[in-house]
């Protein structure tokens, strides 16, 4: 008999990673948000950026995995953490490459919210995806709709700052950064690009995990399956 798979769902080391998650985004946003009313910035401005929205997903994904059995879930739960598991990964990896200082990339004296929230929190919720396996085999051709929130995200990024107050949350949404709307083609697409291929590298690596634990997985089903002769112990053969 293969042994099961040690980090599963209620593993107590897989809990405690997730209580750390937890108590980190809400420390990194909670410090957010009192940094945010001693500025004076406005919380219409703050709540826009991707990453503060990524990392507010993390608190509520970590909050229904420690406080609902994996067996109370709905049947998409798992293409739900898939999805916030590559947005907050992708949100770490489009600062470091795009927005970050050259000196802050591989920096420790950054600010501890700047830490958390762009690299504590997106490779420990990384990590917890490639450890401990989803429940449902991930459909990978599913994973496409992911793509929907980073999408809806970037047309009501350019309807806010086009038609509204003319605020931009990141340089590569704003025209006047690069010579109008038509120069956003570029950097636009290259960031939507990453999007997508981070997502389905995400969805793949999901549902090749479950298939690696299944297999390891012991073989129940023909283990507790009754013989032919054993299944009917009242039957008697002189009948």
């Amino acid at each position: 008999m293969r042994p099961r798979w040690p980090l599963h769902d209620r593993a107590v080391p897989v809990v405690a990673w997730r209580v750390v998650i937890l108590l980190g985004a809400l420390l990194a946003e909670g410090w957010n948000i009192v940094n945010m009313v001693r500025s004076g910035e406005p919380p219409t401005e703050h709540f826009a950026y991707f990453t503060v929205q990524a990392n507010i997903l993390v608190i509520v994904l970590m909050l229904w995995m420690l406080g609902t059995r994996e067996e109370h879930r709905p049947r998409w739960f798992d293409h739900v953490r898939g999805a916030i598991t590559a947005y907050i990964v992708l949100a770490g990896i489009v600062y470091a490459v795009l927005l970050a200082q050259p000196d802050e990339v591989w920096s420790w004296t950054v600010d501890f919210t700047n830490a958390a929230q762009h690299r504590f929190v997106p490779w420990m919720v990384g990590l917890d995806w490639l450890l401990v396996p989803t429940a449902r085999r991930i459909r990978v051709s599913r994973a496409a709709w992911w793509m929907a929130y980073p999408v809806a995200y970037l047309v009501a990024a350019w309807l806010r700052g086009g038609l509204v107050d003319g605020w931009f949350p990141y340089p590569f949404l704003d025209p006047g950064e690069h010579g109008g709307w038509a120069g956003l083609v570029g950097p636009t697409g290259q960031v939507l690009l990453a999007f997508l291929v981070g997502i389905m590298l995400v969805a793949v690596i999901g549902r090749l995990r479950y298939r690696a634990t299944e297999s390891a997985e012991p073989s129940a089903s023909l283990a507790s399956r009754p013989s032919s002769t054993s299944s009917r112990p009242y039957s008697n053969s002189s009948a």
